[in-house]
């Protein structure tokens, strides 16, 4: 299964078009608005899940989502590992905050100072011996800004290439429910470079929804200010269609 590259294109061309109208109206009466927005792939599921996963998927993309002038923040365990000071050795551009878990708890315990902290970074990467203990440190202001922390292997024996690799992709986390969102690009780019991305995350995703594709209803793009703009609709099967192609199979 594959998604229609005209149709993809169309629909990102779309969604870059109206972005750029509603910041063209804003910037008269909003000085502060941000000039660059997130795209998000959503997708909708058939069926509940029947198990859920804490760990998000890594999706690789063709176009970084993260660029030399993003800024990442990286939870660690604690500053006294040696892998903290290969990190700021290895002075890896998008990184610019290392925050540990005792400094979350303590100097980031106030709801004003977490929110500072979200708004400042785009992605947020944490050694992966402390990601289950972050979503209520954080709370819930980083579920709904789709900013909880992604893990990373901060002991591999090749700091700079774990981490590189993990600044490459975007993430996919299970949902609860039947909708989920994954961030694949944002305005600056093109329509081609957004519906590149966009079926290179697809050509994952289903992979990490339970039965894949079959149960994938409808997929969309979005910017957290716009409405979905369809680019895929699982049509209905005929009744009897499943029925009638089992038992051919079975002949």
């Amino acid at each position: 299964m594959s998604l229609n590259h005209n149709q993809v294109v169309q629909a990102a061309d779309a969604l870059l078009k109206y972005t750029e109208k509603r910041r063209d109206s804003q910037a008269a009466t909003n000085l502060l608005a941000d000039d660059v927005e997130a795209v998000y792939l959503t997708i909708t599921a058939k069926k509940m899940p029947t198990h859920s996963r804490h760990k998000p998927y890594r999706i690789p993309l063709r176009v970084p989502v993260v660029t030399e002038s993003s800024s990442v923040c990286l939870i660690t365990k604690n500053n006294t590992e040696a892998h903290v000071e290969t990190l700021k050795n290895l002075n890896i551009p998008q990184i610019k905050e290392i925050i540990t878990l005792y400094q979350l708890k303590t100097e980031f315990k106030a709801y004003e100072a977490r929110r500072l902290l979200l708004s400042t970074h785009e992605l947020f990467l944490t050694d992966d011996r402390v990601v289950k203990s972050l979503p209520e440190l954080l709370g819930v202001k980083f579920f709904k800004n789709k900013k909880l922390p992604a893990p990373v292997n901060l002991l591999a024996k090749d700091l700079e290439r774990e981490v590189a690799k993990a600044l490459s992709c975007t993430y996919y986390r299970s949902a609860n429910g039947t909708s989920s969102t994954l961030k694949v690009g944002s305005s600056a780019m093109s329509a081609v470079q957004l519906a590149d991305n966009i079926e290179a995350a697809m050509g994952f995703v289903p992979k990490c929804i339970e039965k894949g594709w079959d149960n994938i209803q409808s997929i969309g793009i979005k910017t957290g200010t716009s409405l979905t703009l369809p680019i895929y609709n699982a049509l209905p099967n005929p009744a009897g269609v499943i029925d009638a192609t089992i038992s051919t199979a079975t002949k």
